[in-house]
């Protein structure tokens, strides 16, 4: 979805964005916003697809949903916002966990998996994924996100690839968050 986005912004064509922006918005599968955040808990947080897998994996989902809502509202679309905010309900699910706080938990079941349990693999990893998301939800907008925002503030100054261990973990966002995303 994110390289479908980009290559509609790139190429200025408005039908592949569309497409990117429709599935995010209902989609049948995976990327769509309401499967990616599937279940909803009082409290403000919203349990994320990939929670019973691994902890890399959900905050996967939230990089890449985050670099995606970014490129949207760099068009003047806001994504970050749609439905009710649903992303950062997920963003301070994945966050609040891996900050070490207990968070509900819903056993997840798709076509080919059942997770009964949330994982506690990768547990706390640290992710360049959370200035972009507490600058633009606490900063510009003015909300309240506390678990992105105490996750944000432990991590800061984001590097760069690399910094976040040798695997594919390391190098799955750009990183530079500090740099990039600081509004104030």
């Amino acid at each position: 979805m994110d390289s479908m986005l980009a290559i509609g912004v790139l190429t200025d064509r408005r039908d592949i964005y569309d497409e990117a922006t429709g599935y995010f918005r209902h989609g049948a599968g995976n990327g769509a916003n309401s499967h990616v955040v599937w279940k909803i808990y009082d409290g403000g947080i919203g349990q994320v697809q990939e929670s019973g897998r691994d902890q890399g994996h959900a905050m996967l989902d939230i990089a890449l949903l985050g670099t995606f809502c970014q490129m949207a509202w760099n068009q003047g679309d806001d994504l970050f916002g749609y439905d009710h905010d649903r992303f950062l309900l997920g963003a301070e699910y994945a966050a609040r966990y891996s900050l070490g706080h207990d968070v509900h938990y819903t056993a997840y079941t798709n076509s080919d998996v059942t997770q009964r349990a949330i994982s506690d693999k990768s547990r706390g990893d640290v992710r360049p994924v959370w200035e972009l998301l507490y600058s633009h939800y606490v900063v510009l907008k003015g909300m309240s996100a506390p678990d992105v925002e105490a996750f944000a503030k432990k991590v800061r100054v984001k590097g760069g690839g690399g910094d976040y261990g040798p695997n594919s973990g390391g190098f799955d966002q750009l990183g530079y968050g500090t740099l990039t995303f600081t509004l104030k």
